[in-house]
């Protein structure tokens, strides 16, 4: 599928902001950048999404190796696994309206829990549905970080960094999998993708330098209001 040297230049740019986001606070790469593809060329998501995800979660766990850990997340990983198969059967049976209404939902849900501030515990009952519901949400939309940064939200904010860049790198290789089973995956996603990754990764490492003086409130809330007027244009969208 061809694309327009503008809309090439729009795409690099909204899955750079969400990458600068991303790196700043753990998430937000899919919920700044997948609305705006979806508008673009909806096409796009979620597998162009998910592709630059894995990418900048490769490099964003080396940048913060020092804080890495796994424990006490095994079980979101145990919940990831039928989460997979769940979202790939939806793939096959949902529209792309259907994908806008789910993507609008999502983006509108995760506002309001962190408007809220909504904690889940970190215990592995909890841990595990939220790998359930990551794994729905980022293999059918691409926006898989909120059920994880809810359950994870009371950690250090380097340390929930690490981990979850370190947990997007395993999810996300599930989901191209499912994606490419249902189709959704195809060869121009990575041509894209690896357009986009130079500028994705250099705002990774903007954000990695700013990081110690920016606080990641300041970025949050701004995101927040984005996403708001993101989540609503989408379920417009997929209403219309």
């Amino acid at each position: 599928m061809a694309l327009s040297t503008e809309e090439l230049v729009l795409i690099t740019l909204a899955l750079s902001a969400g990458a600068f986001v991303q790196s700043l606070i753990g998430f937000g790469l899919a919920i700044v950048s997948a609305p705006i593809l979806m508008f673009i060329e909806p096409s796009l998501v979620p597998a162009a999404v998910t592709l630059v995800t894995l990418g900048l979660a490769i490099v964003n766990t080396w940048q913060y190796r020092s804080q890495l850990s796994f424990k006490g997340i095994s079980w979101a990983f145990v919940g990831r696994i039928p989460g997979t198969f769940v979202a790939s059967a939806l793939l096959f049976y949902l529209s792309v309206n259907a994908l806008e209404l789910l993507m609008g939902a999502a983006v509108l849900i995760a506002v309001v829990a962190s408007i809220f501030k909504f904690a889940v515990e970190p215990n592995n009952k909890n841990m595990f549905w939220a790998g359930f519901a990551a794994a729905v949400m980022g293999t059918t939309t691409g926006i898989g970080g909120p059920p994880m940064a809810l359950v994870l939200q009371k950690m250090d904010v380097v340390k929930l960094r690490a981990t979850l860049a370190g947990y997007f790198i395993f999810s996300c290789a599930i989901s191209l999998g499912a994606q490419a089973m249902a189709g959704y995956f195809e060869l121009w996603h990575l041509k894209v993708s690896l357009i986009s990754l130079p500028f994705v990764l250099l705002s990774s490492l903007l954000a990695l330098r700013l990081a110690p003086y920016v606080r990641a409130e300041w970025v949050r809330y701004g995101l927040l209001i984005l996403c708001g007027f993101a989540g609503i244009a989408l379920l417009s969208k997929g209403l219309a």
